[in-house]
């Protein structure tokens, strides 16, 4: 099977990331981590006005763009080379999705504009912790466990308490839910409806977490290169040396097979295929993992600099271990995964 992107791929993935590099410098990533979201105001609105990011999953019907999975991954691939911190991820695709499912589209035309963001909350015993972005979301997304009902909460309800908890990465915001009376909060959807809306949610935001992870470590790389080619010792680069030769050639093999865990994952989610819920674990646990080895690799290979607070080879390592513990810590999804396969899980 030969696998090719076709040109309208090629060209939304070259935009993202045009817009990406221009937004995403340092500098900026440094005063999104301070800002009181997470993230720039104005690079939210330019992701909403000038390429329609929002609704890049939602329906046409309900003004977004409806792609494919395929898209999506590569658009956040490119977002993820810079670690741009956005609400994309939560509104736009584990928000989005699961509002798809149950086919809400008022909602979701507030969320194709770029008017509201969203957070999803999956609540046990009416508790949810490290919910990503539920702190600065216009509009909380619960589902109960127990019940297996899907409900909205405005940010302001008296009846949710949400707490902002400090996390190791600062491109990222997370929090605790907690719901007092879930009586009083408006029901989107229930039954088997709404938890097969939620599961299709987390696949996709699996994939995308897994793409961006994929942007990350592709970035490591490069800059590795760059640095090893430049860095001069005992009178030639240092990217001469065989021994740092062989790690950079290991962070490539990294990278290139959670390339492929990532397409395929999408590819067959979005054909529908059954296997595609264990397939966006496998994508996740791939591609975390191949960050969490260039991250570390680059720092290493840029020695003293690597280590210090003012290069931003901390940021793709802190990113890489909060990827691995996003929507399902590796090892769980390792026991998924084999319970797909047929065997049994781990004690």
């Amino acid at each position: 099977m030969q696998f090719e992107f076709t040109a309208e791929q090629r060209m939304i993935a070259d935009m993202v990331n045009e817009f990406a590099t221009a937004e995403g410098s340092s500098e900026c990533i440094r005063r999104a981590m301070s800002s009181d979201n997470g993230y720039l105001d104005e690079t939210w609105q330019a992701m909403s006005r000038e390429l329609a990011l929002p609704g890049l999953l939602i329906p046409e019907a309900a003004g977004g763009q409806e792609l494919s999975l395929v898209e999506m991954a590569l658009v956040f691939e490119q977002l993820g080379r810079q670690l741009l911190p956005s609400p994309l991820l939560s509104t736009s695709v584990l928000s989005a999705v699961a509002l798809c499912g149950i086919g809400d589209v008022e909602h979701l035309e507030q969320i194709a504009s770029g008017d509201k963001t969203a957070a999803l909350a999956e609540l046990t015993a009416g508790v949810a912790d490290f919910v990503l972005d539920a702190a600065e979301a216009d509009w909380l997304i619960l589902f109960d466990r127990d019940t297996s009902n899907l409900y909205l909460a405005d940010r302001d309800n008296p009846n949710v308490v949400v707490e902002s908890l400090p996390t190791l990465d600062q491109t990222r915001r997370f929090a605790r839910v907690e719901v007092i009376d879930l009586s009083s909060i408006p029901l989107l959807g229930s039954g088997d409806a709404a938890t097969q809306a939620v599961a299709q949610s987390i696949d996709a935001a699996r994939v995308a977490l897994a793409s961006e992870a994929v942007g990350a470590a592709q970035q490591c790389l490069a800059s590795t290169v760059t640095y090893t080619k430049e860095r001069i010792q005992f009178g030639r680069p240092i990217g001469s040396f065989q021994a740092l030769k062989h790690q950079m050639a290991d962070m490539m093999v990294e990278v290139e097979a959670a390339i492929s865990a990532v397409y395929f994952a999408a590819c067959a989610i979005a054909e529908g295929q059954p296997q595609g819920s264990s397939l966006a674990a496998m994508a996740k646990v791939q591609a975390s993992e191949a960050l969490t080895f260039c991250a570390s690799r680059m720092i290493q290979l840029h020695g003293g600099i690597g280590f210090t607070w003012e290069h931003d080879a901390h940021l793709y390592f802190k990113r890489a271990r909060s990827t691995c513990n996003l929507f399902g810590r590796n090892a769980d999804l390792d026991d998924f995964i084999a319970s797909d396969i047929g065997l049994e899980a781990s004690s």
